[in-house]
């Protein structure tokens, strides 16, 4: 399992319908002496309250799919005023934790995007999203240095 700083795994529980395991939901919690970082500038910052809880999906764990539980701080930043506080397995409101982002994105340079979507328990449009947002990392962290010159191979 990741570690997250400043938050510990608090409960795993597995959802069993008809005689077999339908979901493990892993609840989180902040850990209880740390304060939450500002998801702007992520320093530490005093509470303020909290949020309905959250579910992300997790990479499936013995072909089992996972979900993350998680009800999100509000934090009292000094530059960004009450803010939602970062959390680390997440990117933004996704439904889906960064590490199942590229786990799902890297089955999809084998498997059409449709079968990775039925293989593990998840939608075409997550599989897509997944997809996008390795892209978009991966553009944003290019480098070119050293590079002069491109050649085109045309068959």
């Amino acid at each position: 399992m990741q570690r997250f700083v400043g938050f510990v795994y608090q409960d795993v529980r597995m959802r069993v319908g008809q005689g077999q395991a339908e979901g493990i939901e892993i609840t989180l919690a902040p850990h209880g002496g740390m304060r939450g970082r500002c998801s702007q500038c992520k320093r530490s910052a005093p509470g303020y309250d909290r949020l309905p809880e959250r579910h992300w999906q997790f990479v499936p764990l013995w072909g089992i799919a996972t979900w993350f539980r998680y009800a999100p701080r509000r934090v009292k930043c000094a530059e960004h005023g009450v803010i939602v506080e970062h959390i680390p397995w997440s990117d933004g409101k996704r439904p889906v934790t960064t590490a199942m982002m590229g786990f799902l994105a890297r089955w999809a340079r084998r498997l059409s995007w449709r079968e990775t979507a039925q293989v593990f328990q998840t939608s075409w449009e997550s599989v897509y999203r997944s997809v996008e947002w390795m892209v978009e990392w991966g553009l944003a962290h290019r480098q070119l240095d050293g590079v002069e010159s491109l050649g085109v191979d045309e068959v």
